[in-house]
Formats: C-alpha cells, sequence, structure tokens
C-alpha cells in the first residue's frame, strides 16, 4: 500500500474540551516511517462554541511523507489528556480497490461526534495526488431552509400572489401556450427571431411522445446571472423525434425584465413528467428569491399542447440542470449549486436535496469546498450495492465523489482515472440491464512545448489529433459500464460536428435510449438541438445496428426557419 505525500486538514467536532484550552498548542507528534524517517507536525485546537457551549471544533493540519505499509497502518495524532485520533486501513473499495482510511477514536479518548444529526461538521483526507488511493472529505447534512430559502408561499390574498399587482420572488410564474390555433402569427417567442439558444433536455411519455426543452434567447447570448431577455422553450413530438413542434415558453421577461435559464424536464416513480424552470429577477439585493427553481408537473402528457399543475416553488438556487435520482422507496434527490457563487473560492456550493415522496424536504447534503469544480453539474446513480456514485465537472475533467449513507455525507474521490468531459457537463444514468450509461465529451487535452493537443484514442489505444474542431467540447460520445462505473470499456460517437455539449437522456418503455444536446449554441448557421435514439446493443458494437435507431435528428435550428444569427451580428 503506497501513501503519497499530501496534506491531511481535517474540521472535527468534539465534546467536552475545556475552555481553558480554547488556543492551546498541543505537543508535537511524530509519525514514524519504516524508510527510517518521521514526519512532525503540530496539532491545533481552537475552541467555538456552539448551542449548549459544550461542542467544540478542532483542526489537525498535518503533511504526510511517503509511506510504505506492510500491515494495517495506524498513525496517532495527539497525546496524553487530549484525544486521539488514528488512521486505520479499512480495506476498503475504490475504483481500482484501494484502501480506504478513515479517522476512529481510541480507548480513553472523548467521544468524536461523526453523525450528522450530532453535528458532524467535515472531516476527510485531501488525495488529490494518490494513486490507487480512496482520499476522504465528509459534510455534514445541513436544514434545508437555511439553503433553500423559506419556500413557505404567502397567502393567496397576499399582493405578491396577484400579479401584476405586486411582484416578489414569490410571485408565482406561469407557462405560455404557443403556436395553437387561432394565435397570431407574430408572437415574440417565434423561431425565425432566436439567434441563440442551448443546454437541452428530454423526456418521454408513456405513451411514446416526446418533449425537449431548452433555452434561448432573440436578442443575445446568455448573461448570467439575470439571463436578461432569455426564456426557456418546451417542444414536442409525436412522430418518435421526426418533427418537432414549440408549444409552451417560460418566460419572466413581464416580472421586471426577469430571465429564464436551465430547464429541466425529468420523470418522477409515478410516470408523472414534470418541468422545472429557473426563474431570474433583479432585486437589486432586496429579496432572496432573485432565483427561483419553479416545478410544473404534466396533467395530460400525450397532448402537445397539455395542461399543467400550478407551479411548486423549490427554492432559490440552480436545482434544474441534472435529473434527480429516483430511489425505490420514490424518494428523489436533487443535485444543487449556486452559480452566483461561481468563481469565489472557499465557497460550499454543490449540494443535493433529499426529498421524500410528497415533495417535503429531508435533508441537505453538501460537498466540502472543491476550487477545482466551477459548474458542478453533479448526477447521481445508485450502484449495486446502495451506495452513490456521481462524477462533478471540474477544471481538468470528471472528479468523483461516493455516498454509503444514501447522500448524507460524501467522499471526494479526485479526478477520474480516464480524461473526459473537460469543464463541461456529463450525465450518468443506470439502464434497465444494470449497466450505467455515460454521455459525455470524449476528448482528452496534453501539452507539448507548452501548447495544447487535443486528442481521442480509439478502441485499439491509439491516439489521434483532433484538427477540425479543437475544443474540449466535441465528439459527444456514449460510453457503458458492466461494473458500475469503475470502467467504461464501450463506447459509441455520436456527433463530433463543432461543439458540441450538454447531454440529456430518458429511456422509452422499450429500451430505446433518447440523447439530445446542443450545437454551437451562438454560431452563425448551427444552434442546433440535435436528438440520437440509440440501443445497448448499439453502443456494445460501436455502431448503430438497430434498424429503428438514428442519430442527430434535428430537434431545433432557427436557421432553417429563418432565423438565426447572421453575419455581423453581435451577441
Amino acid at each position: 500500500m503506497t501513501l503519497y505525500a499530501t496534506t491531511l486538514y481535517t474540521h472535527i467536532q468534539c465534546r467536552g474540551y475545556p475552555a481553558s484550552h480554547a488556543q492551546d498548542e498541543l505537543p508535537d507528534v511524530t509519525v514514524s516511517s519504516n524508510l527510517g524517517f518521521g514526519c512532525r507536525g503540530t496539532l491545533l485546537k481552537s475552541h467555538q462554541r456552539q448551542l449548549d457551549g459544550e461542542k467544540r471544533r478542532c483542526i489537525v493540519s498535518r503533511d504526510w511523507l511517503r509511506e510504505q505499509w506492510s500491515q494495517p497502518a495506524t498513525a496517532i495524532l495527539g497525546s496524553y489528556e487530549y484525544p486521539e485520533f488514528r488512521l486505520v486501513d479499512t480495506n476498503s473499495r475504490d475504483l481500482q480497490k484501494p484502501r480506504k482510511w478513515e479517522l476512529t477514536t481510541m480507548q480513553n479518548q472523548v467521544p468524536l461526534v461523526r453523525l450528522a444529526a450530532v453535528s458532524l461538521m467535515a472531516w476527510g483526507i485531501v488525495s488529490s495526488h494518490m494513486h490507487g488511493f480512496a482520499g476522504a472529505l465528509y459534510a455534514q447534512t445541513v436544514e434545508p431552509e437555511s439553503v433553500l430559502g423559506d419556500t413557505t408561499m404567502p397567502p393567496t390574498e397576499d399582493i405578491s400572489q396577484n400579479f401584476p399587482y405586486g411582484i416578489s420572488g414569490k410571485t408565482p410564474p406561469s407557462l405560455t401556450k404557443i403556436n395553437f390555433e387561432g394565435q397570431e402569427p407574430y408572437h415574440k417567442h417565434r423561431i425565425n427571431l432566436r439567434i441563440f439558444q442551448g443546454c437541452p433536455q428530454v423526456e418521454i411519455s408513456a405513451g411514446g411522445r416526446l418533449w425537449a426543452t431548452w433555452f434561448g434567447s432573440n436578442v443575445q447570448a446568455e448573461r448570467a446571472p439575470f439571463h436578461k431577455g432569455q426564456f426557456s422553450v418546451i417542444s414536442t413530438s409525436a412522430d418518435d423525434g421526426k418533427t418537432w413542434k414549440e408549444v409552451f415558453v417560460f418566460d419572466p421577461s413581464e416580472l421586471l425584465g426577469g430571465g429564464a435559464s436551465d430547464p429541466m424536464l425529468w420523470k418522477d416513480h409515478r410516470g408523472n413528467i414534470r418541468f422545472i424552470g429557473l426563474r431570474n429577477i433583479d432585486f437589486k439585493g432586496k429579496d432572496e428569491f432573485a432565483s427561483s427553481a419553479w416545478e410544473f408537473t404534466m396533467l395530460n402528457p400525450e397532448n402537445e399542447h397539455t395542461t399543467w399543475s400550478a407551479p411548486r416553488l423549490l427554492g432559490n438556487k440552480n436545482i434544474s440542470v441534472m435529473k434527480p435520482l429516483i430511489f425505490p422507496d420514490g424518494t428523489i434527490m436533487r443535485s444543487m449549486d449556486d452559480f452566483k457563487l461561481v468563481g469565489i473560492a472557499d465557497k460550499v456550493r454543490i449540494r443535493f436535496l433529499k426529498e421524500d415522496v410528497n415533495g417535503r424536504p429531508i435533508f441537505v447534503s453538501e460537498f466540502p469546498v472543491d476550487n477545482d469544480a466551477a459548474f458542478a453539474e453533479q448526477m447521481p446513480i445508485i450502484r449495486k450495492d446502495g451506495s452513490l456514485f456521481t462524477f462533478y465537472r471540474a477544471k481538468n475533467g470528471q472528479k468523483f465523489a461516493e455516498s454509503f449513507d444514501g447522500g448524507k455525507s460524501w467522499t471526494l474521490g479526485g479526478y477520474y482515472p480516464m480524461q473526459f468531459s473537460i469543464n463541461t457537463k456529463c450525465i450518468l444514468k443506470t439502464l434497465p440491464s444494470g449497466r450505467v450509461l455515460l454521455v459525455a465529451n470524449d476528448v482528452q487535452i496534453t501539452e507539448e512545448n507548452g501548447k495544447r493537443r487535443y486528442i481521442y484514442t480509439d478502441e485499439k489505444g491509439k491516439e489521434h489529433e483532433i484538427e477540425k474542431h479543437k475544443t474540449a467540447r466535441t465528439r459527444m460520445t456514449a460510453y457503458l459500464s458492466d461494473d458500475d462505473a469503475k470502467t467504461f470499456t464501450h463506447k459509441m460517437l455520436l456527433c463530433d460536428d463543432g461543439q458540441i455539449s450538454y447531454p440529456s437522456a430518458t429511456i422509452s418503455k422499450d429500451g430505446f435510449i433518447y440523447i439530445v444536446y446542443d450545437q454551437g449554441r451562438g454560431e452563425i448557421g448551427q444552434h442546433t438541438i440535435f436528438l440520437s435514439k440509440i440501443t445497448e446493443e448499439d453502443i456494445l458494437a460501436g455502431k448503430l445496428i438497430n434498424g429503428k435507431s438514428y442519430l442527430n435528428n434535428v430537434v431545433s435550428r432557427p436557421s432553417d426557419q429563418g432565423g438565426g444569427r447572421r453575419e455581423g451580428d453581435k451577441i
């Protein structure tokens, strides 16, 4: 077992430290090495009163040298009457079955409080440069309201609930029906005015009607954080994706110039298709729901102009980028982020919201801070042993995380060994067969003499340089894993025609996999939404072998309808 040099930096909630030792520096501790040298470090303890004043936070910081352990190893931290902690080899599982290390307590020590319910804050081992070693960083669960805001709606007679007489972050949004018989032909959402669109999602009804959504704009490219001039389109197909019709828009512009971003379609355990619209309104910092996620449920999804439930306020975070994980009991876990904090170092952003079958929050869990992650876009799966696994987007590829308690706490594992979807979205989905589907950009980046090379590796292991589209956002590829996402040994290229990104997938009753993604969101002649229909057998073969499968049907392309960006347009 090889343990590489790294820094141990843990936050642990402990009980019973006397206040007189609040800022004491504990004695140095020596960790001996069978290589003939040791490393010394200092155990620092800082006192923080919380609640009843009995909980204290202690901080451990230490540099570890490379060690070769022939037996289950123990490294002692602490001395005398102070609590002692040790690293214990628990022979864990991970991608290549390395050992798992945990902090545990020794006899006669002050108990270590580990459960979130009794205030475990965070603890871990940072392992970004370890090979064959499962690093661990753990984070607590928190009260949902502390993250999502108070989602309790005002009474119906409240002025904020009676648009246009009052507008707040809790004024309910609506969906606008378009392209219906009798509608005036020159409405503002028609496709021949559109110059920018992207980030699609796809879903399928029990009867086989396809639904897709994405955001678009008639005036400019995406402008965070309020996305002014941006709306979300809902489109449908009754002929297996051959033709499409835009039927609804989610457009908050009538409310103080609000904008939409990151729409979502997903299907719950009862088969209901739900739409989430993310609304952004500039309240000049006066309303905690300046960004708010609202969920509508389709009431008759076989009808192109379905009716909808009233919207439900989910919270004030970005909850609509990745489809929720559905547990066998019907509870769900929603992936969350706080895009307002992207680029701000040392801020907790990556979270999960667990809800019961009726939509009531159970808990919110958090990743520890990872400054490598921009828009994390995590999408967990349930593995065969019941544990959870997710990728999340980072600067140099995809990192991964695991949970062994239903998502309450997460272990960060560092960069996944295979490089793909470099700082862009990928998706994971468990298929009915038990295999795991990954849809991602099959691009790797190397550097030679300070110059970046964009490459991919073929099925024979040979590297090829990408010549035409030198970007990490191309070569959209479907992969399959036979071993719970430890490896992805099967793959099939879907599209490499330009900037291709942001996949979404759904599964039909007969096992077909429908995947959407965008192409060149603001590129002249592009800003296309593509749909591919494939099977597991296609991916295993590395090519289409099912006669009903197809690649890259056009869902939407404004330039085909007289719209789209033109030469000279500045967006």
